[in-house]
């Protein structure tokens, strides 16, 4: 006598989810989207905060490195970043020197910002001068705020001093 599955009687196929299994794999989708989309999200947060950090320090390495060396640093202010150089006369000339990324150790100091983070200065280039004074490409000392994702940088621009406000 021939005797049939009960899948195979009844047409299953033997693949796939039940009514009770899917439900189940849908709710357990739905946790982890509620708490994975947060930590995502917070992701470009942390990422506009890093950016901002390491430009407070890289415009601080700046004033340092023209005061330190009696040479203006120029940072530039590029589309998706910022680029720092000195004059090849040191006194005079063009700001075509690239300065060495002290993290990096090699040339240039070519700072890419993340994606989704925007740049914004009302001075661009900012030049900090012999003195270590942050002045604009004119060579006249002046204060500015750059603009770094939701975050702000000031300069002083008698003193060169850069900090949070």
């Amino acid at each position: 006598m021939l005797r049939l599955s009960a899948s195979r009687m009844h047409g299953h196929r033997g693949a796939g989810f039940t009514l009770v299994e899917a439900v189940v794999l849908i709710a357990i989708l739905g946790i982890l989207g509620a708490v994975a989309a947060p930590r995502f999200l917070s992701l470009r947060e942390l990422e506009a905060a890093r950016a901002h950090r390491q430009a407070l320090s890289d415009f601080r390495f700046a004033q340092h490195q023209a005061a330190g060396s009696g040479c203006p640093v120029e940072v530039d202010f590029e589309s998706g970043g910022y680029r720092l150089r000195q004059r090849s006369g040191c006194r005079s000339g063009a700001f075509d020197r690239e300065l060495v990324d002290p993290v990096r150790g090699q040339a240039p100091f070519a700072i890419a910002l993340p994606e989704g983070v925007s740049l914004s200065s009302p001075v661009d280039p900012i030049v900090f001068d012999a003195l270590g004074r942050l002045t604009g490409s004119d060579g006249t000392p002046t204060d500015v705020v750059i603009r770094i994702g939701s975050r702000s940088i000031a300069g002083v621009g008698e003193t060169g001093f850069v900090h949070v406000p």
